[in-house]
């Protein structure tokens, strides 16, 4: 690279060390790789891949709802202030006890 790194101009150098790079060494075998690859006929029909997937799917459908079930059944509920302001909200989950604790507690 000759000059400034983002000049918008080709570079050359650049240019053929990529084409050297890139270039196909053995591009005959290559096709002919993959001529041969798709002549072969593809032996399953739609119903056997689909039924290759089957387990697996059933597998994991049914891990995900037992983990949806056992997170919806495990939720605590608590009981919410009639009032939403903080101090309300704080007092009914048990927080004024803890305040009070903390306060008259020796340090």
């Amino acid at each position: 690279m000759i000059g400034n790194a983002f000049d918008h101009e080709r570079d050359a150098e650049l240019g053929a060390a990529l084409r050297e790079h890139l270039d196909g060494k053995g591009h005959a075998a290559f096709a002919a790789r993959v001529r041969a690859a798709m002549a072969t006929e593809v032996s399953l029909d739609p119903f056997e891949v689909l039924s290759a997937w089957m387990r697996p799917g059933i597998a994991a459908a049914a891990i995900i709802a037992m983990a949806a079930g056992w997170w919806l059944t495990t939720g605590v509920s608590q009981p919410v202030a009639a009032s939403t302001t903080p101090v309300e909200v704080f007092a009914s989950s048990g927080g004024s006890e803890l305040m009070l604790a903390t306060s008259v507690e020796e340090r």
